[in-house]
Order: C-alpha cells, then sequence, then structure tokens
C-alpha cells in the first residue's frame, strides 16, 4: 500500500535572491557587532603613561587646592587625564579615554561626558548613564606633600 502524498510547490515559500542576500548580509552585520560588544559592555582601553610615570607639580594647577576640584592634564606624551582632589591628602587619576571607542572624554561641572557617544561617569570615574560601559580607568597616584607633586604611573 503507497502512503506517500503528493505535496504541491509552495510558490509563495521562496524568497527572491535579492531578498535572500539582503536579509544574509544583515544577519551577518548584526552577528559581527554581537562579537564585538559581547555583553555590550566595551572593555577599558590601557592608558599610555611614559615611562617613568608623569609627575605634576600642584602649584601649576590651582584648582586643585580645593577638595573636590578637578583639573585636567594631557602629558606631552601620553594619555589625557583627570586628577581629582578626592580628600585633605588623597588625589585619583583617570584615564580621559572613552572605555567604549577611545574618545577623549569632556569634564561637565564635577562629571564627566563622552562627546561621542554620550557615556556618563561621576568623578570617581563610574559609570552612571548613557552609553553602557565599563568605569574609567584609574591610575596610581603618589602624593609628595613635602615637593607639592603627584607622580602618576601605569
Amino acid at each position: 500500500m503507497d502512503t506517500s502524498v503528493a505535496v504541491p510547490p509552495c510558490n509563495s515559500c521562496a524568497i527572491a535572491r535579492r531578498e535572500f542576500l539582503s536579509r544574509s548580509v544583515i544577519t551577518a552585520a548584526g552577528a559581527l557587532l554581537a562579537s564585538a560588544c559581547g555583553t555590550g559592555v566595551w572593555e577599558p582601553l590601557s592608558p599610555v603613561v611614559p615611562n617613568g610615570g608623569v609627575t605634576l607639580t600642584l602649584a601649576d594647577y590651582p584648582a586643585l587646592a580645593t577638595v573636590g576640584a578637578i583639573a585636567l592634564v594631557t602629558p606631552a606624551h601620553g594619555t589625557p587625564l583627570a586628577i581629582v582632589h578626592s580628600a585633605a591628602s588623597l588625589y585619583l587619576a583617570l584615564s580621559r579615554i572613552c572605555p567604549h571607542q577611545g574618545t577623549v572624554i569632556n569634564l561637565t561641572g564635577s562629571s564627566f561626558v563622552c562627546p561621542n557617544h554620550g557615556a556618563r561617569f561621576d568623578s570617581r570615574g563610574r559609570w552612571t548613564g548613557g552609553q553602557p560601559t565599563s568605569n574609567l580607568v584609574a591610575l596610581p597616584v603618589t602624593y609628595n606633600a613635602t615637593a607639592g607633586t603627584l607622580i602618576i604611573s601605569a
């Protein structure tokens, strides 16, 4: 006994070659973006600090005399930095390179904003909104009260 059933061709099921290629390109682009972003959070770029570090004389940055103040510093050879006077004898050095795609971030009041993607960071470098990304990279700081200097190292 023959139990096979003839199935008529489905003309409405086929897609045109152009539509197939278009869908394939869109799918491939989506997969590439997903693999590039992983979780959608970009990993921080490593800041560049010259050998021996960067030495800053606090007298050259009068704003840093006040706790809570922020000074923008661009070393001759290295990553643009933000120096935050966070407590009486405590300073924080942050890379001003946005971890999302490497743009130099701007200071806005007492926080930071990426001009390209809108990622926002507080004065401690923690991501607070906008484009999802990691926190700003903090660099080690050695404060020498006697000399009135900060040494930022890698």
